[in-house]
C-alpha cells in the first residue's frame, strides 16, 4: 500500500498487513484536496492527513525491522532512500516535464522564468524551502496566477522527512542496542520529543508569519511525529468495537468539516492542524471494526480503494491542470461542470501514466536488483530536468546578451522621457528585460543589518538590509516598508554611495505600515518594532511610500497612520520623504499582451491626478512628498513599455530595468525633496 508516495515497502521487511482503511482515507483526503481546489479555491487539511500517514506506515515498518532483530544503520537507512525515491521521483519528473511544456504552451512568458527555477527546486525536494524565499502565498485568490507547480511543496516536505525519520530510526535503534531499553519508549520518547518542540514552533511561527509557516518544514514535523506516535501506541490499544466504530466517524467528521470550519488561510500549521491530524489519527486506531456501520466499511469500498491506487498521479497532475485552464478561459476559480471535468482529465492521465510509468518501474525487477541502479534511476530524473531549464535558461541568457549589446542605444528607458533626449536607436528594437525574465526583474539584497532582532525561536522580528555601509556617512538613512518600497531600493542604493550615505531598508512584503486596518496582526506589531528601530537609529532623514494604492480604477488613498507619524518624526527632529505609490492594475500589462492584439496602455486615477501628499507637505516643514507618477505613466496613462523598456513586471510591481533607467529623475526629485523639507 502507498500513502502520498511510496516511502513503506521493504524487501527484507516483514510483510505488514494491509488496512484498507487506510487506502481509503488516503483516497478521501486527496478527493477533499482536489474538490477544495477545484470548487472552493480553500485547503482542505487532506495534505496533513497525507503527511501523518506517511509517518504512521513508515514506523510500522522500521519499528518490525527493529522489534524483530534486524540491524537498523546506515546500510538500512541508505537503502531505504534508494528504494523510495526510485518509486516516487520518476513520475514526479514527468509530470514537471510535462507542466514545462504546459507552460510554454499556455503561459504569458514573464511567468516562465520563475516556473523553470522552481522546477529545479522540485526536483531536489526543496520547493517548500523555495516558496518561503520567494515569498509565495500559498491562498492567493487568483488559482490562475499561481505556479502550476506550487503543490509540490508538500512533496518536498515529505521528501525531506524520508531523509531525517530514517536517520531518527537509525538513532533509535543504536540506542536500544546501547542501553537495552525497550525500543518502543526509545522511539517514543525521541519522537515525542519532535513532536512537543515543532508543535510549539509551529504555532509561534504561524502566528508570527503564517505565509512562510505553512511551508516551513521543522513547523511540520509534529504531523509527522503525531503519525509515528499513533504507530506506537496502536498494539497497546484495546478498545470496544463500538467505541472504535464511534471514533471513526468523528475522525471523518473531522477531516470532512476541516476546511469548512476552520480558519484554514490564517492559522495553519498551528494547533489547528490538530484538527484534521488528530481525526486521521482517530480512524487509525479504530481500524477494521467488524461493524456493519463503522466508517471502515465506507473507506474499505473498492471504489475508494481503486482510487487510492492512482492517488499519487493525481495529485501531481490536478493541480497544474487547474492552473492552466483557469488561466486559459482568464477565471480565478473553476465552476462545478468544469471541475467535474478537470477531475475527471486529471484521473485519466493519472490512470494513463500510472500504468505507463509507475508500475512497470514498480515491478522491473532489474531494477530492484542492485541499489545503485535505483540511484542512478532518480539522477536520470533530475538530470533531465534540470537540463531542460539549463538549456531554456542559455538560450534567455544568449537573447540578453544580445539584446544588451545595443540596450544604450536601443533601449533607454525612462530617459527617452528627458526633453534633451534624442533617440537614436533602431526602429524595430526589442524590450527590455526579455519577457521571460520580465517576472523576476526585481532588486536582490543579501547584506543584512549587523544586528538583528530575533525572539526566542531566533525568528526574525523584522528584515533588515543594509543597503550601503558607510563608516563616516555625510547622512544615514533608514527606509522601510513593503515591496513597493523595495522596488525604489536599488535606485536609493545608487544615490547613497554618490552621496557618502549610509542606507538601511526594513522590509515586511504585503504590509501597509500606515493602514493597521487592512494588515494581519503581525505586519502591525513589525511596524511597531520598525518605529522603535527608527527612533533609537535617529537617521538623518526616512524613506517611505505615502500612499496606498488600490485595484478599484487603479486609485488611491491615504492612509490614516501616516499624518501621526509624521507628527512623531517631527518631535523626534527626523525628516520623512514619502513617495506616491505607483498604479495597481487588475489585469497587469503582460496578460493584456498575451491575451489581445490591442494598446495595452493601462487607465489609472492616479495618473490623472495631483499627488494628495502636497497637503500634508505644507502642514509639516519635516515631511516631504515626492512624485514619480509622471515617469511610470507620462501624459496621464500607463504604457507597456516607455523607451523600449517594460515598465510593469506583475500586477503592481515595476521592472528593475525601468527604475534603473529612472535614476536620473530619482536623484533630482529626491535631492528637491530634501532641500524643501529644511525649508530651503
Amino acid at each position: 500500500m502507498r500513502i502520498f508516495a511510496d516511502p513503506n515497502a521493504s524487501e527484507t521487511a516483514p510483510k505488514l498487513a494491509f488496512r484498507p482503511e487506510i487506502q481509503g482515507l488516503r483516497a478521501l483526503a486527496l478527493f477533499l484536496v482536489a474538490a477544495y481546489h477545484f470548487w472552493f479555491g480553500k485547503v482542505s487539511g487532506g495534505v496533513d492527513v497525507f503527511l501523518l500517514i506517511s509517518a504512521f506506515l513508515m514506523t510500522l515498518s522500521f519499528t518490525r525491522k527493529i522489534e524483530t532483530g534486524q540491524r537498523v544503520f546506515l546500510g538500512t537507512v541508505t537503502k531505504y532512500w534508494a528504494h523510495t525515491f526510485k518509486r516516487i521521483v520518476p513520475l514526479a519528473t514527468v509530470t514537471v516535464l510535462l507542466v514545462l511544456l504546459g507552460t510554454w504552451r499556455f503561459l504569458p512568458e514573464p511567468r516562465w522564468a520563475g516556473i523553470m527555477n522552481e522546477a529545479r527546486a522540485v526536483i531536489f525536494y526543496r520547493d517548500n524551502w523555495w516558496s518561503i524565499k520567494n515569498l509565495v502565498d500559498y491562498y492567493a485568490a487568483d488559482s490562475s496566477e499561481s505556479s502550476p507547480l506550487r503543490h509540490f511543496w508538500s512533496l518536498s516536505v515529505q521528501g525531506q522527512i524520508f531523509i531525517i525519520w530514517p536517520l531518527l530510526f537509525a538513532l533509535c535503534w543504536l540506542l536500544y542496542r546501547i542501553t537495552k531499553i525497550k525500543a518502543r519508549l526509545i522511539l517514543a520518547v525521541v519522537f515525542g520529543s519532535v513532536f512537543i518542540w515543532s508543535l510549539n514552533y509551529s504555532v509561534h511561527v504561524t502566528a508570527a508569519d503564517q505565509q512562510s509557516a505553512y511551508f516551513n518544514t521543522w513547523a511540520r514535523l509534529w504531523e509527522f511525529a503525531l503519525g509515528t506516535l499513533v504507530a506506537l501506541v496502536l498494539p497497546y490499544l484495546k478498545l470496544p468495537a463500538v467505541l472504535r466504530a464511534l471514533m471513526g466517524w468523528v475522525g471523518i467528521f473531522g477531516i470532512v468539516t476541516c476546511g469548512l470550519l476552520l480558519d484554514v488561510e490564517g492559522n495553519f500549521p498551528g494547533f489547528y492542524a490538530l484538527w484534521p491530524t488528530l481525526s486521521a489519527s482517530f480512524i487509525i486506531l479504530a481500524g477494521s471494526t467488524g461493524t456493519s456501520w463503522g466508517a471502515d466499511r465506507i473507506l474499505s469500498h473498492p471504489s475508494l480503494l481503486w482510487l487510492a491506487k492512482y492517488s499519487y498521479g493525481l495529485y501531481l497532475l490536478h493541480w497544474p491542470m487547474l492552473v492552466f485552464y483557469l488561466y486559459m478561459v482568464n477565471r480565478e476559480k473553476a465552476g462545478f461542470l468544469a471541475g467535474l471535468v478537470l477531475f475527471a482529465a486529471s484521473l485519466a492521465l493519472s490512470y494513463v501514466l500510472t500504468r505507463l510509468v509507475e508500475n512497470p518501474l514498480r515491478s522491473w525487477a532489474w531494477l530492484d536488483a542492485a541499489r545503485y541502479r535505483g540511484v542512478a534511476l532518480v539522477a536520470l530524473c533530475m538530470i533531465a530536468v534540470v537540463g531542460a531549464t539549463n538549456a531554456w535558461t542559455a538560450y534567455n541568457q544568449h537573447e540578453t546578451e544580445r539584446l544588451l549589446a545595443r540596450a544604450s542605444v536601443d533601449n533607454p528607458g525612462a530617459k527617452i522621457l528627458d526633453p534633451n533626449f534624442t533617440y537614436q536607436g533602431s526602429a524595430d528594437a526589442g524590450y527590455l528585460p526579455l519577457s521571460v525574465e520580465r517576472y523576476s526583474d526585481r532588486p536582490i539584497f543579501n547584506n543584512l543589518c549587523d544586528v538583528a532582532k530575533t525572539d526566542s525561536f531566533g525568528m526574525p522580528t523584522y528584515t533588515c538590509h543594509h543597503i550601503v555601509k558607510n563608516e563616516n556617512p555625510s547622512k544615514t538613512v533608514i527606509a522601510f516598508g513593503n515591496s513597493h518600497v523595495e522596488q525604489w531600493m536599488a535606485n536609493l542604493e545608487q544615490t547613497g554611495e554618490e552621496n557618502n550615505w549610509d542606507v538601511k531598508f526594513l522590509q515586511y512584503n504585503d504590509c501597509q505600515v500606515f493602514d493597521a486596518s487592512v494588515n494581519k496582526q503581525p505586519c502591525n506589531e513589525w511596524t511597531q518594532q520598525a518605529f522603535e528601530y527608527i527612533k533609537d537609529a535617529r537617521p538623518d532623514f526616512v524613506f517611505t511610500i505615502g500612499t496606498v494604492s488600490v485595484w478599484e480604477n487603479a486609485g488611491e488613498y491615504v492612509p490614516s497612520g501616516l499624518e501621526p507619524y509624521i507628527q512623531r518624526l517631527q518631535s523626534e527632529g527626523t525628516q520623512l520623504i514619502a513617495l506616491r505609490d505607483n498604479p495597481r492594475f487588475q489585469v497587469p500589462h503582460s496578460d493584456c499582451e498575451t491575451r489581445t492584439n490591442a494598446d495595452c496602455t493601462l487607465q489609472s486615477e492616479i495618473a490623472q491626478n495631483p499627488d494628495p501628499l502636497v497637503d500634508l507637505e505644507k502642514k509639516y516643514p519635516n515631511f516631504s512628498a515626492m512624485d514619480m507618477t509622471d515617469i511610470i505613466c507620462p501624459n496621464g496613462a500607463c504604457p507597456s513599455a516607455v523607451g523600449n523598456v517594460y515598465t510593469y513586471r506583475d500586477h503592481s510591481h515595476l521592472t528593475k530595468t525601468f527604475t534603473d533607467s529612472a535614476q536620473g529623475f530619482f536623484d533630482d526629485r529626491l535631492q528637491r525633496a530634501l532641500a524643501s523639507s529644511h525649508g530651503e
